[in-house]
């Protein structure tokens, strides 16, 4: 069975995708969300300042040995999975057998929506998470102060990172919603860059969050780019 390590979005964690993984088809993988510090379990560890110092915390918690392991990342979760996949490749560990980037454009792009945030209240940046369903169900305004400073902290670490010019020799699969606005073809398409193997890019209804709503076909996607990496391209004769 796949292990499928699953990298966050901002602001979230291991809870944040307790329906999704209950969800998940058991017979495509086995969905384990990684716990990154300054939330959830961890919310008493200082949380990293930068997106290596976090993609190789999040490394500490991936069984690079298990058999045909996949990293997925949504959103930031899709820097921390390639940054972590550069680190394993500069060290000669085993890669994964493909990478998912979903809900995220190719890692040097920075969305309009997180560069407008950054200078916004409190309250004022609540509504805006709220309005890409970005907030745990029940958080109020009093009880979000800690959250948001996760957040905040985890965008910095998205718009500050450099993703350099390495190439991860691993396919990467890429998922996209179609009413999200944090995302567009173009940059989605410039995945390509980042990787010299495979790439392919899968649309599905919904918006930003839109995984969560739909794991049965996000592994049909996973089960589909499996077989696809899996058979070699066909030699043409010369």
């Amino acid at each position: 069975m796949n292990s499928i390590f699953l990298l966050p979005y901002g602001g979230a964690n291991t809870s944040s995708f307790r329906s999704y993984v209950d969800r998940f088809p058991r017979d495509v993988g086995r969905v384990v969300p990684i716990e990154l510090p300054g939330r959830g379990k961890r919310s008493h560890e200082e949380p990293a300042r930068s997106i290596r110092e976090c993609a190789a915390l999040a490394l500490q918690q991936i069984d690079t040995t298990s058999e045909g392991y996949i990293l997925h990342g949504h959103c930031m979760g899709a820097l921390l999975a390639f940054e972590a996949i550069k680190m394993i490749q500069a060290r000669g560990g085993p890669l994964p057998r493909f990478m998912v980037a979903s809900g995220r454009n190719a890692p040097k792009h920075v969305n309009a929506w997180l560069r407008r945030v950054v200078d916004l209240d409190d309250r004022g940046f609540l509504r805006e998470l709220q309005g890409i369903g970005g907030v745990p169900k029940g958080l109020s305004f009093a009880m979000a102060q800690q959250f948001l400073s996760v957040v905040r902290n985890d965008q910095a670490m998205a718009r500050a990172y450099d993703p350099g010019e390495t190439r991860i020799s691993v396919p990467i699969l890429v998922l996209a919603g179609r009413d999200d606005p944090m995302t567009n073809a173009a940059a989605l398409a410039e995945w390509e860059r980042y990787t010299s193997k495979v790439l392919s890019i899968e649309w599905m209804d919904g918006r930003h969050h839109f995984i969560l709503d739909r794991p049965d076909l996000v592994a049909v996607h996973i089960e589909a780019f499996g077989e696809l990496v899996k058979c070699p391209a066909p030699v043409e004769d010369p």
